[in-house]
C-alpha cells in the first residue's frame, strides 16, 4: 500500500515578497560588504539568506517549495557587496551562504553561528566577515571529515504502519501551481491538443530536480456534455493526443488511477540527460476542505505520486541511508535514516528515532536557521557537511556527542512537558498525571487536521467525563490560532506551539499527530490506531 502524504508546500515555506530591492516610500537602503575566508572556492557565489527572502539559501527556486528570492552578491574590490531596501526601522535577520542549506556560514571554531541582525533605520554600510563555511573543513581536519560514495538503495520505509514507497500531493493547474513553483512560459506551453477538446484544464507538476521540466496532464471532455477524460503527456513533447488518455471519470463512486513511465530531463555534470520515472495519477473527489486542483472551475481534482530517491552508504561498517523527494535535489532537502533495531525497515513516522531531517521547514519550526541534526553511527556523532545534489556522494563531519534520540514507543514514559494554554492556565504532564490524555498536534493550515475536527469533537464529548482530557498543540501563531478557535469552537485546552518546542519533544514528523497517554504517564497508543474511525474504539478499550 502506498502512503499518500499532503506536502503543505505553501504553508511550510511561509513565502514572503522579495520586493525589498525596489525602493518604496518611507524605506531605507543598507549596503552590505562581506569578507569571506581564504577557503572559499574561487568559483563561489555568495548569497544573503534571511527574513526578507524567506531564508532561501540561494538555490534558484529548486529547494523545498522555495521561490527564486535570494539575490547573489557582487564581487568588487576584494569583498562581496549588495544593497537592500526595506521599510524604515524594520529589523531583519540574515546569514550568508554559497547557495545551499549546507554551505552556510559558521563561527571560526566551526560551531553554529547565530543569525545576524540589522535595523533599517538609516542609509548605511554594514561590514560583515564570514569566518568559516559549514561544508569546508579546516585543512588540518580534512581526513576527519569522511567523503563517502552513495549507492542507489532498495529499502523499506514505514510511516505509522503505512508503507512509504512514494510521496505526492495535489496536482495543480498553472494559476495555483505558481504559488509553489516558478513555472516559466516554455515549461507550461501546450503545443497541440485534439480537435474535440471541451472545457480543457491543464495541470503541471515539477518532476526534475535540476531543470524547470514540468509534467503536463490535461482534463477535458470530448463532447460538450460528456464525462471528464484524463490525458497524460507520456513522451514529453508538450502535446496531448487521443492515444494518451489514461482514464475516463464516469462517476464519483469508482476508483480511477493510472501509473506509467514518463521522461524526465536532468542536468548532470553540465550535460542534459533524459531519464524516466514512474508517475502515478489518481482521481480525488474527496480532498480535505481547502484543497483543490483548479479553483474556480469544475475540473476534477487529481493527485499524483512519485517514488522516493534512496541512497546507501557505509562508514566503519556502519550502514546508513539518505532519502529525498524525487523532484528535489539531495542538497536542498533530505533525511538520514538509520535502522536502529536492525529489522530491515526504516521508520520515519512521529516518535521514530531512525530519521534525521535537514530542510528549511525543520529549521523554521525550530527558528534556528542552517543548523543540522546530529546522528550516531557506532560510538561517534556526525552531521552532514555536504551532499551532492544527485546523491552521488555525501560528506560527514564530527558533531558534539549528545544523548542519542530515544524512540517514543508504546509502554514507555512520554516526554515531560509544560506550557501555557491560550486561557492562561499552566498545563503540564505532571499536573495531568492520573488521567488519560489525548495529545493532538495540529494546525489550522492543515487540511487533514481540519477534516478531523468533527471526529475530535465527538471523541471529546463522549469521554470528557471519564477521567479523560484532550490537549491541542497548534503549530502556528497565537493570532492565527485565536481566529481558528473562534471559527471551529474547540472546547478542549489549546496551546500555541509556534516554535515547535512541544512537537520536537514528541518527535512529530507531520500533522495531525496523536498520542494517547495513560494515567501513569506512559504512551498507550500512537499512529494509525488513533486515526480516523479507529480513534474512538481505541480509546474505548481503555475507558470501559
Amino acid at each position: 500500500m502506498k502512503l499518500f502524504v499532503f506536502l503543505l508546500l505553501g504553508i511550510l515555506s511561509n513565502l514572503t515578497s522579495a520586493a525589498s530591492h525596489q525602493p518604496v516610500s518611507d524605506s531605507v537602503t543598507v549596503t552590505f560588504e562581506v569578507a569571506v575566508p581564504e577557503t572559499t572556492p574561487e568559483d563561489a557565489t555568495i548569497f544573503g539568506a534571511g527574513s526578507l527572502n524567506s531564508w532561501d539559501p540561494g538555490n534558484q527556486g529548486k529547494g523545498f517549495g522555495q521561490k527564486e528570492y535570494a539575490q547573489p552578491l557582487t564581487y568588487r574590490e576584494g569583498s562581496w557587496t549588495t544593497s537592500i531596501t526595506a521599510p524604515k526601522n524594520s529589523e531583519e535577520s540574515y546569514k550568508y551562504t554559497r547557495g545551499s542549506i549546507y554551505s552556510a556560514e559558521e563561527r571560526a571554531d566551526y560551531t553554529y553561528r547565530p543569525t545576524r541582525k540589522v535595523v533599517f533605520n538609516q542609509t548605511k554600510t554594514v561590514r560583515d566577515t564570514v569566518e568559516a563555511w559549514h561544508d569546508i573543513p579546516p585543512k588540518s581536519l580534512t581526513q576527519n571529515w569522511p567523503h563517502l560514495k552513495l549507492k542507489e538503495a532498495d529499502i523499506t520505509i514505514m510511516s505509522d504502519d503505512h508503507l512509504m514507497d512514494g510521496i505526492g500531493t495535489v496536482l495543480y493547474d498553472k494559476a495555483t501551481g505558481t504559488q509553489f513553483y516558478d513555472f516559466n512560459k516554455n515549461a507550461t506551453q501546450v503545443k497541440e491538443i485534439p480537435d474535440n477538446f471541451y472545457d480543457a484544464t491543464y495541470y503541471y507538476q515539477k518532476v526534475s530536480a535540476t531543470t524547470d521540466d514540468l509534467q503536463l496532464i490535461s482534463a477535458a471532455k470530448t463532447a460538450p456534455e460528456g464525462p471528464w477524460n484524463i490525458f497524460v503527456d507520456q513522451n514529453g513533447d508538450k502535446k496531448i493526443s487521443k492515444e494518451e488518455k489514461v482514464f475516463t471519470i464516469s462517476n464519483d463512486e469508482e476508483k480511477y488511477e493510472w501509473s506509467g513511465k514518463i521522461p524526465v530531463k536532468e542536468i548532470k555534470n553540465n550535460n542534459t540527460i533524459i531519464d524516466s520515472v514512474t508517475f502515478s495519477l489518481q482521481y480525488a473527489p474527496d480532498l480535505p476542505r481547502g484543497y483543490t486542483s483548479s479553483p474556480g472551475t469544475n475540473a476534477p481534482d487529481l493527485t499524483f505520486e512519485l517514488p522516493l530517491k534512496n541512497r546507501r552508504a557505509t562508514y566503519n561498517d556502519q550502514i546508513f541511508y539518505v532519502s529525498t523527494l524525487y523532484f528535489i535535489p539531495f542538497s536542498s532537502h533530505n533525511q538520514v535514516l538509520i535502522d536502529r533495531n536492525q529489522n530491515d525497515t526504516l521508520e520515519v513516522g512521529s516518535g521514530s528515532n531512525e530519521v534525521y531531517s535537514s530542510d528549511l521547514s525543520q529549521m523554521r519550526r525550530k527558528q534556528k536557521f542552517f543548523s543540522y541534526p546530529s546522528f550516531e553511527l557506532g560510538e561517534n556523532s556526525w552531521q552532514v557537511a555536504n551532499i551532492e545534489p544527485h546523491g552521488e556522494w555525501i560528506r560527514l563531519r564530527p558533531a558534539p556527542n549528545k544523548s542519542a534520540k530515544k524512540k517514543i514507543a508504546d509502554g514507555q514514559p512520554a516526554p515531560d512537558w509544560q506550557a501555557t494554554a491560550v486561557t492562561g492556565k499552566i498545563l503540564s504532564s505532571e499536573n495531568l498525571r492520573g488521567k488519560y490524555i489525548l495529545l493532538d498536534f495540529w494546525g489550522s493550515w492543515c487540511g487533514p487536521c481540519i477534516q478531523e475536527i468533527p471526529l475530535l469533537k465527538k471523541t471529546y464529548q463522549q469521554f470528557k467525563d471519564q477521567n479523560f482530557e484532550m490537549i491541542g498543540f497548534a503549530y502556528q501563531s497565537r493570532e492565527s490560532l485565536d481566529k481558528a478557535l473562534e471559527k471551529y469552537q474547540l472546547p478542549w485546552p489549546q496551546i500555541t506551539d509556534e516554535k515547535g518546542k512541544c512537537s520536537s519533544k514528541f518527535l512529530v514528523r507531520g500533522y495531525p499527530t496523536h498520542y494517547l497517554i495513560g494515567p501513569d504517564g506512559k504512551v498507550l497508543e500512537k499512529g494509525s490506531s488513533l486515526s480516523g474511525q479507529e480513534l474512538i474504539p481505541t480509546i474505548e478499550q481503555y475507558l470501559k
